[in-house]
């Protein structure tokens, strides 16, 4: 059985659609409408496949392919949940799964509605084509991933880890190309930052609006967003970015590899900034070789003619590999000094993975192939997924984007999208690479892929 690509681009194109019209906004979730969906896909063809519930509403799907037992399984893992829409500001229903300009449109077209639809794809392909495979294939959509995977990811590994623990897995978070002196690089997440949330309380004296006072706890307040705001935290230098960086370098040669080597011997970020990137790709190394701490909520007063006693504000930290967040709280606390206090109230840990493995080796001559001169390097996410909450398994976040790498800047954005020939190219890479390292066999035992 040979494949259409035609026919699969038009066929992941209509289930990405399908999917972003459940409206799955975490909160509340509801991913078990998506995992339904996805569940009668996959058993109508004949994959074992089962929807597990952490509680009422919010389902995770689990399918398995089962192989020869020769290796421990690879996972192909993703979220069902979406972030929340200011509808208003779309220029298309965020909800309606259109298609325009050969994109589709809604949230979670991006983030990450592409990804569970490709690898749906590739379950049905394997199964289609009736190819062995020398260890089990399984598709995990988590629900909850938006919100720290309490209901989806971490549960299920608490609760259910043999329906999905596996050897290597194949996640969100990778696969933006890159473009350096003329050549094309793959970022392939390796690694990825923790999280440090933190609450920031100031307080003051209340009083009567019409009377002003000197010192508020909303001047204190705005003085921490200020003093935070305009902080720049001291460069940090992980494997995962010296290892891009490098790989990048002897790729292209010349003076650019003399000149990242010099780079890496003071990695101050005057040093970096003046790699030859573009603002996006600046702000995205930024942001691998610090921690950060972003005010995203301010909370306070209850009447517009009272000074409140107490204001709070909200701020997303991140914290790089080796770091602690309760010594980034502290030291948030100590920047900010007596304008307000600094309570810990989420944390997650950060993660490195090795990129020396068969199943990296897999990804990079893949890509190769379908992308002659082009190069796959370890990256490191500045934000989190899911792979933090399954820590025995080694996770790689990989989903192509080879002609339109700035659709991966649309995540969580107003009028997210993806482009249709982005889905096509990301389901034959996946397949390709997924039969590969599974050692794909069709029935006569010609090898697949």
């Amino acid at each position: 059985m040979s494949i259409s690509w035609q026919q699969i681009r038009d066929e992941v194109t209509r289930h990405l659609q399908a999917l972003i019209r459940f409206n799955t906004v975490n909160p509340p979730g509801n991913e078990t409408q998506a995992a339904a969906y996805l569940a009668s896909v996959l058993q109508r063809e004949g994959i074992e496949a089962q929807i597990v519930e952490s509680v009422p509403g919010r389902g995770n799907l689990v399918a398995r392919i089962r192989g020869e037992g020769r290796a421990r399984p690879l996972l192909l893992m993703a979220h069902s949940d979406v972030v929340s829409v200011e509808p208003e500001k779309w220029t298309h229903d965020p909800f309606g799964g259109e298609i325009v300009d050969e994109k589709v449109w809604g949230r979670g077209a991006v983030d990450t509605k592409c990804l569970v639809a490709c690898e749906l794809v590739v379950m049905l392909l394997v199964k289609r084509l009736g190819l062995t495979l020398d260890r089990d294939l399984i598709m995990a959509t988590f629900a909850d991933e938006e919100a720290g995977g309490r209901y989806g990811a971490g549960w299920m590994w608490q609760n259910r880890r043999e329906l999905i623990d596996a050897e290597y897995a194949i996640n969100e978070g990778g696969g933006a190309a890159l473009g350096v002196g003329g050549h094309r690089f793959y970022l392939c997440q390796t690694g990825e930052k923790g999280g440090a949330r933190m609450r920031l309380t100031a307080r003051g004296e209340p009083g009567h609006a019409s009377m002003p006072l000197p010192d508020t706890a909303m001047r204190r307040a705005a003085q921490a967003v200020v003093a935070l705001t305009g902080h720049t935290f001291p460069t940090v230098m992980t494997r995962t970015v010296e290892r891009m960086l490098r790989a990048i370098g002897q790729k292209v040669g010349g003076e650019l590899e003399r000149r990242i080597e010099s780079v890496l011997q003071d990695p101050t970020w005057e040093n970096l900034a003046t790699l030859p990137l573009n603002e996006p790709e600046r702000r995205m190394l930024y942001a691998m070789t610090r921690n950060t701490a972003v005010p995203t909520m301010i909370r306070g007063g209850h009447r517009i003619n009272v000074i409140p006693s107490e204001v709070t504000v909200e701020v997303d930290g991140r914290v790089l590999p080796g770091q602690s967040p309760e010594s980034f709280a502290a030291e948030i606390q100590a920047l900010l000094g007596g304008l307000v206090e600094v309570e810990l109230t989420g944390r997650s840990s950060a993660l490195e993975a090795d990129p020396a493995s068969p199943l990296f080796d897999t990804i990079r001559a893949v890509m190769q192939e379908l992308d002659p001169g082009s190069e796959v390097v370890p990256y490191l996410v500045p934000g989190g997924t899911d792979a933090k909450s399954l820590p025995g398994i080694k996770v790689y976040g990989f989903m192509p984007m080879r002609d339109h790498p700035e659709e991966f800047d649309l995540a969580h954005a107003h009028d997210e999208r993806i482009s249709i020939s982005t889905l096509e190219f990301a389901v034959r890479a996946l397949f390709e690479i997924v039969t590969r390292f599974c050692h794909a066999r069709s029935a006569d035992g010609v090898a697949a892929g």
